[in-house]
């Protein structure tokens, strides 16, 4: 990047340059860059941040270097930044980061190191970075994450650690919102859970089987427990959460709800009660939600709901998830009429939902007897594990390697067509050359006019085998070219495996 830029432009205070393929930025390049505050260098081919590369940045407050291929920061690369506040460094190949490097950043407030390669994050880190109020950790290879990192953050309010490695979690009281979902954990610890201002928390797809440690949140509004193996719930789970206005308990494998389990969720706008495996369902259990707008009961294998009753309880009641049960066509297109009436909608609105293939009432699958009846296994059902931000490195290379046995089959393809061209090339030769042969014959005295015209008949067959030859060659060569720039395309793909679960393909240079 030209250090010229500045010397021109001194009162610069915005530059954008990402995607602009920048690969270096040495320490003289913002040497006159007194006034910039806003620097976007994002999508560009960095590979290091070096020690003081931002000398004269004084006035910068926002820095964005996400998704270059940064694999090392130094540990005095920031230090010339004194007054930063929001600093992206996601989508990079970041392995550790230096203790130091964060130690002048006394004004940080932003921080983004998701979608790196990060296991290990050094306790005193952001020692110095008290007003850190949001930290994106997303999409790395942590295991732990220490007591006394967090506790060195007293003003930190979101904090997001999904995609890790992290088997335990403890909660900080000063956090407001927590999006842990994609790891390996079995106990969360709230601190002081009395003093918590927590009102978010984002638990799915873990290793949980209890959630009593954190039944004592009273200021929670939003909880996502999704995708756990926590079986029953006793009675006073919910009991101080009066708060609640988002529950997700999808699989987990409820098999009853007991009556008095919502009884203070008065606020509840949104259940989701899915791909459990409540076999009935006595829409009386949450007569105290008299607030719902959102029901979703897909996936449990219920014959029938006593839903004369909804326009009572839910006077506010706008969508019923019906999905992926077992109910009788006759009783579900009643059941669907009811709704419309009541102006309830019952389309899908996840897409592991639908069963189209199968009888059904607007999607909803529906069985004509008791014979008929298919009945969903829950764990089965969604298994998709929601692969925009988890997906299976083994399903993407199975692809790879799919893609690859296509790419032979065509190159075989292409061989047989070859052989092909080549055997009806080796006839035309033949055939040429008999022609030629006989065109160079003498012709007999006393054939007369029929022998030259017997001549001329021969060289037209002639020219017409010529021209197939020429054809069949030409195309030939098309062929055999496009084949050789398969081959060597299919040698030069290399395989990388990312840190986000995805695999790569890159090509070399010639």
């Amino acid at each position: 990047m030209p250090r010229i830029m500045f010397t021109l432009f001194p009162e610069m205070q915005n530059l954008d340059v990402a995607g602009s393929q920048v690969e270096n930025v040495n320490k003289y390049t913002f040497e006159h860059a007194k006034e910039l505050r806003y620097l976007n260098m994002s999508g560009n081919r960095l590979t290091v941040l070096n020690n003081f590369i931002f000398k004269g940045c004084d006035k910068l407050v926002r820095l964005d270097v996400s998704s270059n291929r940064i694999s090392e920061v130094k540990e005095k690369a920031l230090v010339d930044a004194p007054k930063l506040d929001h600093l992206d460094l996601s989508h990079n190949l970041l392995h550790e980061l230096d203790e130091r490097l964060f130690s002048q950043l006394t004004l940080l407030t932003y921080v983004s190191l998701a979608h790196n390669r990060l296991q290990v994050l050094h306790d005193d880190l952001f020692v110095n970075c008290s007003m850190l109020a949001y930290l994106d950790l997303k999409g790395n290879q942590l295991e732990v994450l220490s007591d006394n990192f967090l506790k060195n953050l007293p003003f930190l309010r979101t904090l997001v650690v999904e995609n890790n490695k992290l088997k335990s979690l403890k909660i900080p009281p000063q956090l407001t919102k927590l999006f842990a979902s994609f790891n390996k954990i079995t106990s969360v610890y709230p601190e002081n859970s009395d003093k918590s201002q927590l009102y978010s928390l984002t638990l799915s797809n873990n290793n949980l089987n209890s959630i009593q440690n954190i039944s004592n949140l009273e200021g929670l509004t939003i909880l996502d427990v999704s995708f756990n193996a926590i079986g029953p719930l006793n009675l006073t789970t919910f009991l101080k959460m009066k708060k609640l206005t988002d529950l997700n308990l999808e699989a987990t494998k409820l098999s009853t709800l007991e009556h008095g389990l919502f009884s203070q969720q008065t606020k509840l706008r949104r259940l989701d009660i899915s791909y459990n495996f409540l076999r009935t369902l006595d829409i009386t259990v949450l007569t105290a939600t008299s607030s719902l707008e959102k029901l979703f009961i897909d996936g449990n294998n219920l014959v029938d709901i006593n839903y004369d009753h909804i326009p009572e309880l839910f006077p506010n009641l706008t969508y019923l998830g019906l999905f992926s049960n077992v109910w009788n066509c006759s009783y579900l297109t009643t059941l669907v009429r009811f709704c419309n009436r009541q102006k309830i909608a019952v389309s899908t609105s996840k897409s592991y939902g639908e069963m189209s293939h199968l009888t059904n009432v607007q999607g909803i699958y529906c069985a004509s007897s008791d014979k008929e009846r298919i009945y969903f296994r829950p764990e089965a059902a969604v298994a998709h594990i929601d692969d925009r931000v988890n997906r299976d490195e083994d399903d993407q290379l199975n692809l790879l390697v799919a893609n690859m046995t296509s790419t032979q089959y065509e190159y075989k393809l292409m061989l047989e067509l070859l052989d092909m061209i080549r055997q009806v090339n080796a006839t035309n030769w033949d055939r040429l050359d008999e022609v030629r042969k006989m065109a160079l014959r003498a012709e007999p005295e006393g054939c007369g006019e029929y022998g030259s015209h017997a001549a001329g008949f021969q060289v037209f067959i002639m020219l017409i085998l010529t021209v197939i030859l020429v054809i069949n060659v030409g195309f030939m060569l098309y062929v055999q070219h496009n084949a050789n720039a398969r081959r060597a395309i299919d040698r030069m793909i290399l395989f990388k495996r990312g840190e986000t679960a995805s695999v790569q393909t890159q090509l070399e240079d010639i």
